[in-house]
């Protein structure tokens, strides 16, 4: 063994590969000297015949024995031949000693690329950045033969079609919008019979009023609604509306309630390009958390407008936890706000219509004074909901600056006023908790059968498979290579997150079996045989 081959574990380069191709580049570094190496003070250079392509960042220190894994996402040079990749470490921007640390030199043979519908979309994209989620971040190139999708073409029930025809069982199920499934027939026929009329009217569409009468009588407690078009633009008409009523600036949050600058403010300006005042009106809190709440209270004595919170189902990392709705929780935290002066808010844009009982304040038995609600409600087209109290909609409702121009699109609320019916008619939360409690079930059978320490976790509605792996590096090397084998059998998803649907039926579970023995199978061999980097063809799955 050479002093390289020593020093390098692996790589995931194959003999072949397409010119002009995005791909994922995976190292596995293993330290075998006798000093510590730095981050930000060792680092990799990637060669391409002799030319610098890229230099990689250690991802942490690594102490002698360590190991660590390095990627890069990269478009191979266009020049068809054989070529040779170099990978050599740098201390300092300088080269370590040859004779110690010898440059990993690795043959490619560069062969043409394939034209397809996909990559030449996906290069259109990339060069106007036109930010479309594109999976796996432009990798569609696999040495299996079957690439990662890119594109859909159409979508259906809970399959979705990409350009070159493939077909996905989706979980996704267009980010959780489509509840009843793609293009459900009910909700299909609502929209092609209100295409008669212009979406946009001067005057509001009457369906607009029986939508919000039908959203009233579900929701105890809710005497008024406004609509918007995502679920951003109704959280932040919540806040405005809190802040309206009250009088007070500050708000208390915990989970994810939408990109704009009210809400994202709290990241930086560097992460998001809002300025950052001196003092944050937005302060977020910890998931069930009493202690940290009444302390935020007393912090902000008076000055609390709303507590604004997911009820059930936040994420809270990329290897969870993910809480169902705490009653108990959630009434004491209704009753502190209230007692405090400030407004209990909900954001049901994920839970509504999809947690058990219809909502998070159904199964809890807690009746908020806000709550938002999107994504389901009109069944994949784009419509968003506030509901609450009358009182703080006469009282506050025309000061806030809130009047979307597409807001009152009339093919949406013929949409949502399908979906209510359904909602009314199917107990779609137990049907989708039953599918939500297999996938839970065929986890557990799979990880024992296999040896691979995971599990479904999260309430049947919102499930992540994660796994049990203390060393949070190997874990993501873990879950990226499970959720590239599900793509490669056909099911679509990401961050191993799943949502199912009314549409996801019989034979979409025997394919979602099919597809978690195969990924549990390679999972099994590359951890035996110390492959899982070698095993890689796209990016890391983030956190």
């Amino acid at each position: 063994m050479t002093a390289a081959e020593d020093l390098w574990i692996v790589h995931n380069l194959p003999p072949t590969l397409p010119g002009g191709e995005v791909v994922a580049l995976w190292l596995g570094l293993r330290h075998r000297g006798s000093q510590a190496w730095e981050s930000g003070v060792v680092q990799v250079e990637v060669l391409y015949d002799g030319a610098r392509l890229a230099v990689l960042d250690l991802p942490h220190g690594i102490e002698p024995g360590g190991r660590a894994s390095l990627h890069a996402v990269f478009r191979t040079p266009a020049a068809t031949g054989r070529h040779e990749f170099a990978f050599a470490l740098l201390a300092r921007g300088a080269r370590f000693e040859p004779e110690a640390m010898p440059p990993c030199r690795v043959p490619v043979e560069i062969v043409e690329r394939s034209p397809s519908e996909s990559g030449a979309l996906r290069d259109r994209v990339l060069e106007t950045h036109a930010r479309g989620w594109l999976v796996c971040d432009g990798v569609s190139w696999s040495r299996t033969g079957r690439g990662y999708p890119q594109f859909a073409r159409s979508a259906r029930g809970c399959r979705t079609i990409d350009l070159e025809g493939r077909e996905y069982v989706d979980y996704l199920m267009g980010w959780g919008s489509a509840l009843l499934g793609y293009a459900h027939p009910r909700i299909a026929g609502a929209i092609a019979a209100s295409l008669s009329s212009g979406a946009i009217t001067t005057l509001t569409h009457y369906l607009m009023p029986e939508v919000a009468e039908s959203l009233c009588a579900m929701f105890p407690g809710a005497g008024a609604a406004t609509f918007g078009k995502n679920g951003s633009d109704v959280c932040t008409a919540a806040v405005r509306l809190a802040r309206g009523f009250t009088g007070r600036p500050v708000v208390l949050t915990c989970g994810y309630h939408g990109w704009q600058d009210w809400n994202v403010e709290k990241y930086g300006f560097a992460a998001t390009g809002v300025p950052v005042r001196g003092e944050p009106l937005v302060v977020p809190f910890r998931p069930g958390d009493r202690d940290q709440i009444a302390q935020l209270f007393e912090a902000h004595a008076s000055q609390v407008a709303a507590v604004m919170l997911e009820p059930a189902g936040v994420i809270e990392g990329s290897s969870g936890p993910i809480r169902d709705a705490d009653p108990a929780f959630l009434r004491d935290l209704g009753a502190l706000a209230h007692r405090e002066g400030a407004l209990l808010i909900f954001d049901e844009i994920l839970t509504g219509f999809r947690h058990p009982g219809g909502s998070a304040q159904h199964a809890a038995g807690v009746v908020p004074d806000l709550t938002c609600l999107g994504k389901a409600l009109s069944a994949g087209m784009p419509l968003s909901a506030l509901i609450g109290r009358k009182e703080i909609f006469d009282a506050a409702i025309g000061k806030i600056f809130y009047e979307p121009t597409f807001k009152g699109e009339a093919y949406s609320f013929a949409a949502a006023r399908e979906a209510l019916a359904i909602y009314r008619e199917e107990d779609v939360p137990t049907r989708i908790a039953a599918f939500g409690a297999r996938l839970g079930t065929l986890t557990g059978e799979l990880s024992t059968a296999f040896g691979v320490a995971a599990e479904m976790i999260g309430p049947p509605f919102r499930r992540m498979l994660v796994f049990q792996e203390e060393d949070p590096q190997k874990r993501t090397l873990l879950r990226t290579l499970f959720h590239q084998e599900l793509l490669r059998q056909g099911v679509l998803t990401t961050q191993n997150l799943f949502l199912p649907s009314l549409a996801h039926d019989e034979d979409a579970f025997a394919r979602t079996r099919r597809a978690f023995e195969h990924a549990f199978g390679v999972l099994a061999e590359a951890i035996a045989t110390d492959r899982i980097v070698s095993s890689l063809e796209i990016p890391p799955l983030p956190g």
